[in-house]
This record gives C-alpha cells, sequence and structure tokens, in this order.
C-alpha cells in the first residue's frame, strides 16, 4: 500500500502492513509518537497525510515524526517510509535533516524533551491496546492521550 490511503485502525496512522500483522505494543508506540509530534506542532492527522509537503512546520512536524519513529522505535526506514506513504530514501533525508539540526540547543532541547518524554511513555504502554474504535473516536483518544500521558510534550495534563 502506497500513500496514507490506509489511515484507518490505528488512529489517523497509515497502515503500511495490515494491521493484524503488526505488534500490538508496536502499533501503541506509533500512536504515542504521532500523537506527541501532533501535540507539540499543533498540527493534524491529516497535515501529516498529505501527499505534498504543505506548510514548512508540516513538513517539520512529519521529518520529527519519521525520525523518532526510527530513533525511539528503532523502526526500519522502509517501515516507516510505508507507514507515512514515502520513499525510504525521503524517511533518510528527513532523519538526517533533524540530526544535522540537533547541533542548534534550541532544537535539540526541544527533541530531547520529545525522546524523553516517548521513552517514559514508552515505559508504561500496555501491551493490549483498548477495543476498536472510529476514526474519529481514535484521533480524538490519540489526542486526548498526548495531553494526559505527556505533559512535556506541550500540553498541560
Amino acid at each position: 500500500m502506497t500513500g496514507l490511503s490506509g489511515i484507518s485502525d490505528l488512529g489517523g496512522l497509515a497502515v503500511g502492513m495490515p494491521a493484524a500483522r503488526r505488534p500490538r505494543q508496536a502499533r501503541g508506540a506509533g500512536l504515542l509518537v504521532t500523537a506527541c509530534v501532533l501535540s507539540v506542532f499543533e498540527v493534524e492527522e491529516t497535515d501529516l497525510a498529505q501527499p505534498s509537503r504543505g506548510r514548512a512546520q508540516v513538513a517539520l512536524a512529519r521529518q520529527i515524526a519519521m525520525y523518532l519513529h526510527h530513533v525511539i522505535l528503532g523502526r526500519t526506514l522502509t517501515d516507516i517510509a510505508r507507514e507515512f506513504g514515502r520513499d525510504r530514501t525521503t524517511v533518510a533525508h528527513a532523519c538526517r535533516l533533524v540530526e544535522d539540526r540537533r547541533d542548534e540547543p534550541e532544537f535539540d532541547a526541544m527533541v530531547g524533551g520529545l525522546e524523553t518524554a516517548l521513552q517514559a511513555g514508552l515505559a508504561v504502554l500496555p501491551a493490549r491496546p483498548t477495543s476498536t474504535r472510529s476514526q474519529a473516536t481514535r484521533s480524538q483518544a490519540t489526542r486526548s492521550l498526548a495531553t494526559h500521558t505527556f505533559p512535556a510534550c506541550g500540553t498541560e495534563a
């Protein structure tokens, strides 16, 4: 599957691999990464799903989300590319851009804060997510999860 036409089962996250084949904890971890990035950058899930680059803020949010999926979750560039409807080389480029910008103290502090918040949240992630819900409910739950689980992501608990 290419593109983000597979937005459905994971709260707006593209499904490159059938949901039944992805480990449940990995799906939840991906949701946490995406929710945290959406919260910090105040962008919509649909913005990340656009086939074009979009606004600079959206492109940066997507690049950081890709970077965190790779660094924090240890996902392969190919899996991330499928998830975001991009090419593997695009994901590699995004990871390089984020790494290069980490030389900037303010940017590094922001990405480091996201990494710390995500690592803390992933440590308590349940192995099985709750029952299936509609996409709208999942999207709302994803944002709520970011708010309540990750105050460090720029939202108040």
